[in-house]
């Protein structure tokens, strides 16, 4: 039973008349719509097209597109539906989630570093205003996992760390941010990510907690943010055994669920037991997490069935709706489930008043301009508090050209896992240190100490270069990648060179650099992280930022 007066909902008696009088004058082919968020990539006429074939959709989800092109398209999209679309974007970053032209703002690991309440705020408020200004209404975050496991690809620096209470702390921040724009959120990925080092996008994986730990962290958060009003749940395809088996003890191993089609999760934990009311959505359904746990044409209309209210993307548009109709049509969806789903769906729509906005309406009024520079400066700001002096051995900083002035600069960004930046550094970074007075020479395979008799050797290569930086790029994924067997770019040279290592992505990076004595977190690849991160390598200004995560993964040698 769907409480439309409670939270999240709150809604008001003409808003519940709306919502009631909708439903009722609704077939069962408009309630399956409904259930579907579809995804556009290219805001393409043949996207449009088949996201409107067979079905009027209840959501689409835009991925990063110029600012004119995504309002032009929601603008469209809208005027097209009979009932308002939920419209969303991965909004976690700040406005670049939706927008290819929005503001970065900073990773979430990156916020949390700074340990300033204000800046989780702001990049709710940066996500917010950016994405209502083009037509979005609905933000898939803030990412609520807890990065337990420094192997996790998939965590890492999109969490804001290994602590509850800083995730509670900071999600509430964006939370609140991004309600001041009519915007609602989303905390994901239940029932929570950060235990498997395996990613779900290619497994399902498993959350490994006990049920008094899982209460105690993942619970806690859940919660907590909970009654402070998120307004969407996502549930992911990641396993929760001790739950699942608390609820169902006769359950054996292979028979465990993911989150997305486990009931006992979704009703019985989510619904009863942490009382949420809102809107649950699935994770990607293209995901192998999902695609494995049942065939496909079970798993579609199962999705629903088991709790979740809005199923995320086809992959075939036509196949996926024919499976959710025959569901419908076989009862594994019965009429009152779907009511309910579609209750919940609509609910969303009357509390951000979509029904009540006409179409210039849906778009926040506001002066760019002053709303970019002002983004700017925050994102400025949260650069230059974040960024993070893990350690520094020697003493070498601060840096300047009178202690080393040649500088032998590795990149090392040979590795496509860190697909969530957008705004690579390392060509402006060189620049910077060459503005200030270095003497930067690129790191040339060939030219580097190598086996048998070619290459430099030790002595040349000492009286050659001064200090040695190794600039770990958002694209060089959560290890490092060696293109050499030995010697070459490996750090092999700190007895004979002084090295710095500064990490633009994972906060991990120490583990495979043990031997580098100075070594940076700067958590996000970003023009302003760049820019507060050659400040403090050159002492301009102080390093402020604090680990949300332990930097020394737990090892015995690192912090040596």
């Amino acid at each position: 039973m769907v409480d439309l007066k409670a939270n999240p909902y709150f809604l008001d008696e003409s808003q519940v008349k709306w919502v009631r009088e909708t439903l009722d004058a609704m077939n069962t082919e408009d309630k399956i719509g409904q259930l579907f968020c579809e995804t556009l990539w290219n805001c393409t006429d043949e996207e449009e097209e088949v996201i409107f074939s067979e079905i009027k959709p209840g959501g689409v989800m835009f991925r990063p597109n110029p600012a004119e092109k995504i309002r032009d398209y929601t603008e469209r999209l809208q005027a097209k539906s009979d009932i308002p679309l939920l419209i969303a974007a991965n909004l976690e970053r700040g406005g670049n989630g939706g927008i290819t032209d929005g503001t970065y703002y900073g990773t979430q690991m990156q916020v949390a570093a700074t340990d300033d309440d204000e800046c989780g705020k702001r990049l709710g408020l940066v996500a917010g205003a950016e994405g209502a200004a083009v037509g979005f209404n609905w933000s898939f975050a803030p990412i609520v996992d807890i990065d337990y496991n420094f192997l996790s690809t998939v965590t890492n620096n999109r969490t804001y760390g290994s602590d509850p209470d800083t995730v509670i702390q900071m999600a509430k921040g964006y939370i609140e941010g991004a309600h001041t724009y009519n915007m609602a959120t989303t905390i994901k990925h239940f029932p929570g990510d950060g235990m498997d080092f395996r990613d779900q996008h290619k497994v399902a994986s498993i959350n490994t907690k006990s049920v008094e730990e899982w209460d105690e962290t993942y619970g806690k958060v859940y919660r907590t943010l909970i009654e402070a009003g998120t307004d969407a749940v996502m549930a992911a395809h990641i396993k929760l055994p001790s739950y699942s088996k608390f609820y169902d003890s006769s359950l054996t191993d292979e028979k465990v669920l993911p989150g997305s089609l486990d009931s006992n999760l979704l009703q019985k934990l989510l619904r009863e037991k942490l009382g949420f009311n809102g809107l649950i959505v699935s994770d990607d359904t293209h995901m192998t997490g999902f695609m494995v746990s049942m065939e496909r044409e079970k798993a579609v209309p199962y999705c629903i069935a088991a709790g979740v209210d809005m199923f995320l993307f086809t992959i075939n548009h036509h196949e996926d709706i024919g499976y959710m109709r025959k569901g419908v049509e076989k009862g594994i969806i019965t009429p009152e489930r779907l009511d309910e789903a579609v209750t919940r769906i609509l609910a969303l729509k009357a509390k951000l008043r979509l029904h009540e906005m006409s179409n210039d309406r849906r778009f926040l009024g506001m002066d760019k301009e002053s709303m970019r520079e002002k983004h700017k400066l925050w994102a400025k700001e949260c650069a230059n508090k974040a960024v993070t002096l893990v350690k520094d051995r020697e003493g070498l900083l601060p840096l300047s050209p009178e202690k080393y002035k040649n500088i032998l600069l590795c990149e090392l960004d040979n590795n496509a896992e860190g697909r969530y930046d957008n705004d690579p550094q390392y060509n402006a970074f060189k620049k910077a240190l060459m503005k200030e007075g270095f003497h930067v020479k690129e790191l040339d395979l060939d030219e580097m100490p190598g086996l048998g008799i070619t290459g430099m050797g030790i002595g040349p290569l000492k009286e050659k270069y001064d200090l040695m930086i190794y600039f770990i790029g958002a694209k060089a994924g959560y290890r490092i990648c060696w293109r050499s067997i030995v010697c070459g770019e490996i750090a092999c040279y700190t007895k004979e060179i002084p090295a710095v290592a500064v990490s633009f992505n994972s906060p991990y990076m120490l583990m495979d650099l043990p031997m580098v004595g100075t070594y940076i977190n700067a958590y996000s690849e970003s023009g302003y992280v760049r820019e507060a991160v050659v400040e403090k390598l050159m002492g301009q200004s102080p390093f402020l930022g604090k680990s949300p995560v332990d930097p020394f993964c737990g090892m015995w040698d690192l912090p040596l």
